[in-house]
């Protein structure tokens, strides 16, 4: 019982309603001794114009007065919300049964006898008052509860799935106040191009394109009871395994990073249908320990992860192109089911000191079942040839030269680049595309290194102007259907 409630316990007010004085006298005397705070009416209107300015915990009403009796007086203080919930107890001579049974029907909680008996009295009393201390104990409880809940759902029900914020309200020791280290997995998603295809649009339209991207990927990630931590313009950053710890944390992560891909191949069909330029997203996944919890300040909190990891799951984001799910090795070490990998790679990320092994991931299988499906877009031959020059958007402009190539086997997506120098994986590419017979331009396309072939060429992925270069390299080249 708090502090307040204690002291309360000892000046409990109470309202003595009786048309005669000298039992106002005796039963004052007999209260007041007992350290309660009383007060007195002596009509039952009387009591109501008393109690709709100062309530009190407990009355003591006479049943037997002239004008507006007892009975008829508790049922209109029932009928009032402001003392409807305010304990009455009936003073009475009369002890027939149906005279109780009327009384309880009209709201009173017990009855005094008269003549009184000061122990019956004081029993009584005594009696509802610790009734009323409970009550009063157990309604700030209730408000601490509520402003709890409402707590909880502020900070997690914006970006955690209903049934995670239910699990918390229901058992709040799932979640550790303050931060603590926790092995979650960590997924970053981006949209490729994006910034280019936002040049095309006015304001509202870059708004609706973005809103349906969230919307689509808010709900799957809440289904793998992901939690949400940054929506950062077109970037998402997710963490599983927490608050709620998930052994299968991994999987899930995986698993959702699949269902997002392909959620986004259906999501570009609305777009198209829509007026609204087609998207490509690139996720990166990593899994280690982290400090979550609750970060920010009193005027805005936020449920969220820091550490290393965290910094390197970025940094693995950033080597993914449209369409891609890159996984870290710690991640699939964690990976329970069955997965299918369709590259591996080894890169340097900045600020890591060893290379990290990264698995481009297809599907995986088992608690979660999940398959990246294939694109449509067309491998397109050149008819009249594409040149590009280039610069290397990892070296410093002191160092870039622009660098001249050949392009073949050409799509929406991507091509081979033929050069005379060479090239890193996952090098980021600033290009000029040239057409050389109608010396069409197509200037600053973005593109990335995936793989070095065989023939000494090179296998590149466009990441932006996606509308441009569908319209530009439509013109100069065919589909093998087309040559047909």
């Amino acid at each position: 019982m708090s502090n307040q409630t204690a002291e309360k316990q000892f000046r409990f007010k109470i309202l003595i309603v009786d048309d005669v004085p000298k039992n106002i006298q005796v039963l004052g005397s007999l209260l007041f001794h007992e350290n309660l705070d009383v007060s007195f009416a002596s009509s039952g209107q009387d009591a109501i114009d008393i109690l709709r300015e100062n309530p009190v915990d407990l009355i003591l009403l006479d049943v037997m007065m002239p004008g507006m009796d007892g009975f008829e007086t508790c049922q209109k203080l029932k009928s009032d919300p402001k003392t409807a919930q305010t304990p009455v107890i009936f003073m009475t001579a009369l002890n027939e049964v149906h005279d109780k049974v009327r009384g309880f029907q009209a709201g009173a909680v017990d009855f005094i006898s008269k003549p009184f008996e000061s122990e019956e009295v004081l029993a009584r009393v005594k009696s509802q008052l610790k009734i009323r201390a409970l009550q009063a104990e157990l309604e700030e409880k209730i408000t601490e509860l509520e402003k709890r809940n409402r707590f909880i759902t502020g900070v997690f029900g914006t970006y955690l799935s209903d049934e995670i914020v239910e699990s918390i309200l229901e058992d709040p020791a799932k979640i550790k106040p303050g931060g603590e280290l926790r092995t979650v997995s960590i997924l970053m998603a981006d949209l490729r191009g994006f910034s280019s295809s936002a040049e095309t649009l006015s304001p509202a339209g870059t708004l609706q394109l973005l809103n349906l991207f969230i919307g689509r990927m808010t709900d799957i990630i809440l289904s793998f009871e992901g939690t949400i931590d940054e929506v950062l313009g077109d970037a998402l950053l997710v963490i599983f395994g927490a608050p709620l710890e998930r052994s299968d944390h991994a999987d899930r992560a995986v698993a959702c990073a699949l269902t997002m891909q392909n959620e986004v191949r259906l999501l570009n069909r609305e777009l198209k249908e829509r007026g609204l330029p087609e998207v490509q997203m690139g996720i990166g996944i990593n899994s280690g320990e982290v400090i979550v919890g609750n970060i920010g300040s009193p005027k805005r909190l936020k449920y969220g992860v820091v550490g290393r990891n965290v910094n390197l799951t970025a940094r693995i984001e950033s080597f993914t192109v449209g369409f891609q799910t890159l996984v870290s090795e710690q991640t699939v070490n964690l990976v329970s089911g069955e997965i299918t990998v369709r590259d591996v790679y080894k890169v340097n990320p900045k600020g890591v000191i060893k290379p990290v092994h990264l698995f481009d991931i297809a599907s995986i299988s088992g608690t979660f079942n999940a398959a990246l499906e294939t694109g449509q877009s067309e491998t397109r031959t050149v008819t009249s040839g594409i040149s590009a020059t280039f610069e290397v958007m990892e070296e410093s402009e002191s160092e870039r030269t622009i660098c001249s190539g050949e392009l073949r086997n050409v799509s929406i997506t991507g091509g081979v680049l033929g050069c005379n120098r060479g090239l890193s994986p996952f090098s980021n590419l600033k290009m000029s595309l040239y057409a050389h017979e109608q010396e069409e331009v197509l200037e600053t396309v973005y593109a990335k290194v995936i793989t070095k072939e065989p023939d000494g060429e090179y296998r590149i992925v466009f990441t932006s102007h996606f509308i441009q270069l569908e319209n530009f390299i439509s013109k100069f080249t065919t589909t093998r259907e087309e040559l047909n």
